[in-house]
């Protein structure tokens, strides 16, 4: 299939920004001003900072992600077949079927059942609608690297630097950033790329701005760049690289106490775990584990049923003894009955079962196959490296964050272009997209 990465254009043409905008172009700009505007208003309007705006800014996310579907249908920018989930999707929906009973059945949470209903209810409509999209030739990645969208988005990373939390999708503009380095060919791309990148990672703690970054976006950026250097067939490049990452692990190994104290905090505990220092010791880290625990702790008296299917919808866990207490702080129910289970895994487990985690590693496997494929079919051009990478990026992140995967109706709507780009394949050639 043949589709062509704008990846030359000028840097007037670059300046419309809604000339030729493709469908889920306009889909990408309006979910990050939504975004932006939304957290900003929150922050400095009501005063609302981290865990605080995370109901809101969901709610928010997932009316726009609804509209913009129902706007889909009415203008008649997908085909009938969005109508017919497609064979994943009905795995997707018959395990929210059954988990929604079982959590009923188990008297779980209203609220937590409703959200996570609604959350993969619109992950499959955003999947259908972009799965069969209607129509061809748009302005897919192009638009995200005009000159007003970088500057947007430039300006809600600066924002971000001294606010209390991000303005911005994290995973997305991350991708954003490193899409542009590592392939956008204008020096204006590339250096917007740069500074947003640098941006990301800086934040202000007591008034001095410093380095900020976890390991998830560390794995994630590594897990892209593995992708990029097998895109780009630098096999031996990459061999040297993965020697190169085992020698500053084992150069950061051999760091003294007092040299691991000076670095990013993330960095830092990551050294000590290492290094063999207790767990407990660092609250973020032991907070996950702890999360662990209890969900096990649940499932000690589960029956058959609840170990294939989960506890069901609305299934919380009580974080009264936990050592990191910003997730019972912010909880709606209080900490006795915290739904959010950061491992992926475990918030699968306990939620879908043993089946859930099946459609889960059907989903990463399908993932993997498709690069797989393209890359050996010679098909994987710069087009669908972005939606690639921006799969993998946020399938890593979501590993010690699972909501970044869970309540994030992004992952589905890429994967659901990335399914039709590769369904072009099997259209006439005069037929076929051209995207840019």
């Amino acid at each position: 299939m043949a589709l062509q990465a704008s990846t030359t254009e000028s840097l007037p043409a670059r300046t419309g920004f809604l000339a030729g905008l493709d469908h889920f172009g306009l889909f990408l700009a309006g979910f990050i001003l939504l975004y932006g505007m939304t957290s900003l208003a929150l922050e400095y309007g009501a005063g609302m900072v981290g865990f605080a705006k995370t109901p809101y800014l969901n709610a928010g996310v997932y009316l726009y992600a609804l509209l913009f579907a129902s706007f889909t249908f009415i203008l008649n920018r997908t085909t009938i077949g969005a109508a017919a989930p497609h064979p994943v999707a009905i795995l997707v929906l018959l395990a929210l079927a059954v988990s929604a009973i079982i959590g009923i059945a188990n008297g779980n949470a209203t609220q937590y059942i409703v959200a996570w209903t609604l959350y993969l209810l619109t992950a499959v409509l955003m999947f259908q609608i972009f799965r069969y999209r209607r129509g061809g030739s748009g302005n897919v990645v192009g638009a995200l690297y005009s000159a007003p969208f970088l500057i947007l988005a430039l300006a809600f990373t600066a924002l971000s630097v001294f606010a209390k939390d991000n303005h911005y999708q994290y995973v997305l503009f991350e991708v954003i950033a490193l899409y542009g380095m590592l392939i956008r060919r204008s020096l204006f791309e590339k250096a917007a790329g740069a500074l947003l990148y640098i941006l990301i990672h800086l934040g202000s703690n007591d008034g001095f701005v410093q380095v900020e970054i976890n390991r998830a976006s560390i794995l994630a950026v590594g897990a892209v760049g593995l992708l990029f250097l097998l895109y780009r067939k630098y096999l031996v490049t990459a061999f040297f690289l993965i020697f190169v990452a085992l020698g500053i692990i084992g150069f950061a190994l051999s760091l003294d106490d007092e040299t691991v104290e000076t670095l990013p905090r993330n960095i830092k505990e990551a050294i000590l775990l290492m290094k063999g220092d207790d767990l407990y010791h660092h609250v973020s880290s032991y907070q996950r584990v702890y999360e662990g625990r209890k969900v096990m702790e649940d499932y000690q008296a589960a029956t058959d049923a609840e170990w294939l299917f989960g506890k069901g919808l609305g299934r919380t866990v009580d974080m009264s003894g936990a050592a990191d207490k910003t997730p019972g702080q912010h909880a709606l129910l209080g900490v006795l009955e915290v739904h959010n289970i950061h491992f992926l895994h475990y918030a699968v487990l306990h939620k879908f079962g043993m089946f859930g985690l099946a459609v889960l590693a059907l989903l990463v496997g399908v993932m993997l196959w498709m690069f797989a494929a393209d890359l050996a079919t010679g098909r994987l051009d710069d087009i669908r490296f972005f939606f690639h990478a921006y799969l993998v990026y946020n399938l890593m992140f979501a590993m010690p964050a699972s909501n970044f995967l869970i309540a994030n109706p992004l992952w589905p709507a890429f994967l659901g272009m990335l399914c039709w780009i590769r369904a072009s394949d099997r259209l006439p050639p005069a037929a076929r997209p051209v995207l840019t």
